[in-house]
């Protein structure tokens, strides 16, 4: 259980899930990603390493770039059931609150 609890860490940031969410189309470069999420390029790579650590994301040099793509692309299934049972619940509590005003 701690192993699953440490692999869901890495989804527990926002920017992290910006930079998975630029990485959704395809293999990019920190500038890309850089200009797909808005965020710093420090930030942009500080994230990139915490995903490639965590084997989310593989690193792929090209010449002088570095290309980052996701490993494993059953991960944005995984997030988009997440979010799709955020909804759920956040619309019981919604219903919840309703029917005790």
């Amino acid at each position: 259980m701690e192993a699953l609890a440490e692999y869901f860490k890495v989804f527990s940031e926002p920017n992290r899930l910006a930079v998975l969410e630029a990485l959704h189309q395809g293999s990019l470069n920190v500038t890309a990603v850089v200009e797909a999420t808005g965020l710093s390029q420090a930030l942009v790579s500080k994230h990139l390493k915490l995903l490639t650590i965590a084997g989310v994301v593989r690193r792929r040099p090209e010449g002088s770039l570095v290309y980052y793509e996701v490993i494993d692309r059953g991960v944005f299934r995984l997030l988009a059931t997440a979010e799709k049972q955020l909804q759920v619940s956040r619309q019981q509590q919604l219903n919840a609150l309703q029917a005790v005003l």
